[in-house]
């Protein structure tokens, strides 16, 4: 009897502890807030061979406003999306490892899907 007491204790512990990770997990990820508009955005893609293709002074609206956005409207990219992030693959043919870079902030290794 007291082997049993013990047993489904520890088993209501167990699914205790697992049931708060889960919950825990599920209302950990939010989705970042976007801007409807941004205006007077600038796109420097340095192709590493001399070319670098400009575009200056463009909006990007309709709650569309990440560093991808932009590299989307303007380029012709290969992406694979894994929904946490996407992970460019290549721009306008040329593929490696890109780099994006914001004043305010530095992200690498090919990850662009960052609001700003």
């Amino acid at each position: 009897m007291r082997k049993k007491i013990k047993f489904v204790l520890i088993t209501l512990i167990g699914v205790s502890a697992f049931a708060s990770l889960i919950i825990f997990n599920f209302n950990l990820y939010k989705k970042p807030e976007t801007l409807e508009s941004v205006k007077d955005i600038s796109l420097f893609v340095d192709y590493n061979n001399g070319t670098i293709k400009t575009r200056t002074n463009f909006t990007l609206d309709n709650g569309k406003t990440t560093a991808f956005d932009a590299l989307e409207k303007w380029c012709i990219i290969i992406y694979d999306d894994f929904g946490w992030g996407i992970i460019v693959r290549a721009i306008d043919g040329v593929s490696g490892s890109w780099i994006y870079r914001n004043p305010n902030l530095f992200v690498s290794s090919s990850i662009l899907h960052k609001t700003f």
